[in-house]
């Protein structure tokens, strides 16, 4: 099964920039650079959670999500193989990535390239101590889409994703464990990024990361507040090198199967979205900001 995501590829205008941003600001790490392509670490045993590029626009290279095993990784393909919507871009095998093992490249239903992935060596890390504001690892990705069912149901029957919860008929989560989402899907009228979550250590952590990031003069783009569904705390903010938003967040909601879970629709309120009422408003900022811009990166996988 799929465990949870790896790391998010990014194409930037300007790699500089980024990495400027995501090592100073975002307290992230690089750990490896060949090929064009610079890969960032956090305080997980991933071989990396983020891999930049210099491109002509912003992009999403890639989503790499964990796979159980290698017959795992080989049994997505063959379901995928034989999805309508989707395309195989690189067949199961060696990976040429960071890390090694083995894996899959695909385009999802929305054009979107996926990895699946096994058998990735792990690195040296320094776990994050208590009052650290560093980032641990990736916690969710949240992805907009104009047909939300569609996407909902591919992740479902070729990923194995289980639905947790709504948003009225607006947005999906899903998990592939305990853990409320690892994705979720909202209804837009564009294929794009609405944000990568990265997890902290607790609450008390949560707060000096947001007060962080504001010290630097970067205040949140929304937050920070408490999520009512999933629970998940939330402080969004705008990378700058690249218009891509990133959210700290922690505490989510752990879901326990064992013992029945049956989705709850929410409805879209001001409650539904931050339960604390500590956060700014969810205005028209704020939600164009999130909406993104059309992905140019879709349905074309990126070379390396």
């Amino acid at each position: 099964m799929v465990t949870h995501v790896r790391h998010v590829g990014f194409g930037v205008p300007n790699l500089a920039a980024a990495r400027e941003f995501y090592e100073k600001r975002w307290q992230l790490e690089a750990v490896g650079n060949d090929d064009g392509r610079l890969y960032l670490g956090s305080g997980c045993p991933e071989s990396h959670v983020l891999r930049l590029r210099e491109t002509p626009e912003p992009r999403v290279d890639l989503i790499s999500l964990a796979a159980s095993s290698a017959t795992e990784v080989d049994e997505i393909a063959e379901r995928v193989a034989r999805h309508p919507q989707a395309k195989i871009v690189r067949e199961p095998g060696e990976r040429q990535d960071l890390g090694g093992g083995y894996g899959l490249w695909f385009l999802d239903c929305d054009g979107r390239t996926v990895e699946v992935s096994s058998d990735v060596a792990g690195r040296a890390f320094r776990p994050v101590e208590e009052t650290e504001t560093r980032p641990i690892g990736i916690s969710h990705v949240v992805l907009n889409t104009p047909d939300l069912h569609s996407a909902r149901t591919f992740y479902e029957s070729v990923l194995g994703f289980r639905v947790s919860d709504w948003v009225e008929d607006i947005m999906c989560f899903m998990r592939t464990g305990r853990a409320h989402h690892v994705i979720a899907f909202t209804r837009a009228p564009h294929t794009s990024l609405n944000h990568v979550a990265f997890e902290v250590r607790g609450l008390d952590e949560f707060m000096r990361a947001t007060g962080a990031m504001m010290r630097q003069g970067m205040p949140p783009l929304w937050g920070p507040g408490r999520h009512g569904v999933g629970q998940n705390t939330f402080s969004y903010f705008q990378d700058p090198s690249s218009g891509f938003v990133l959210e700290y967040t922690t505490a989510a909601q752990m879901i326990d199967d064992e013992h029945g879970w049956t989705p709850k629709v929410y409805p879209a309120t001001a409650q539904t979205t931050d339960v604390w009422g500590t956060a700014n408003a969810r205005d028209a900022l704020v939600a164009t900001t999130l909406l993104g811009t059309p992905d140019p990166g879709l349905w074309a996988a990126p070379p390396v």
